[in-house]
């Protein structure tokens, strides 16, 4: 065979080449598309999960602290005993308060993506901002229930029982039961 016929029956079989390529990219697409009932299903959990945040994040956490702030912080400094008590119970009460501001500046800042999630949208999410409010409000969460709890609870247990009852329930009143619940849908325990 010449090099002219040669060339000529590559170039004829080319444009068969092209559908024979084009048949692997669609049959490449389409095993990825046995996929998509798991990522419809991941993003239906993503955008689940983000409604949830953003509702309690709203209605209950900011709620929460205001509530710590209105109610819980003043009653424990006011009911500390003058000197070394109550000098700890302003600096714990600051500290708190503190973790509260900062806690709400990163949630105002991943805000907006995350409602975006909770509207259907897949915007990139800011994954080190959201470790960093996750790390900071799981501190705060730690110091509330292993220092500032059991303290605001023997301090307000001088002025009666009732008091110190009143103080926890002030703390836990934001529907913990269905919170908890929330948590265990997305896989926390």
């Amino acid at each position: 065979m010449s090099d002219t016929s040669t060339r000529q029956a590559i170039e004829a079989d080319s444009p068969l080449q092209d559908f024979s390529t084009c048949h692997t990219g669609f049959v490449t697409l389409l095993e990825t598309s046995l996929g998509l009932p798991e990522m419809v299903a991941t993003a239906a959990q993503a955008r689940s999960c983000a409604t949830d945040v953003v509702k309690m994040f709203r209605h209950r956490v900011l709620a929460h602290h205001e509530d710590e702030e209105r109610d819980l912080f003043p009653a424990v400094l006011q009911v500390a005993q003058r000197g070394a008590e109550a000098d700890r119970a302003q600096a714990m009460v600051a500290q708190l308060v503190r973790e509260h501001h900062e806690i709400a500046a990163l949630w105002k800042q991943l805000e907006p993506t995350v409602q975006a999630i909770a509207n259907g949208y897949l915007p990139g999410l800011d994954a080190a901002l959201l470790q960093e409010l996750v790390k900071r409000f799981n501190e705060h969460v730690r110091i509330e229930e292993m220092e500032f709890l059991p303290f605001a609870q023997q301090v307000l247990a001088r002025q009666g029982e009732d008091m110190a009852m009143l103080g926890l329930a002030l703390h836990r009143r934001h529907e913990a039961a269905e919170i908890m619940a929330t948590a265990v849908v997305y896989g926390a325990t």
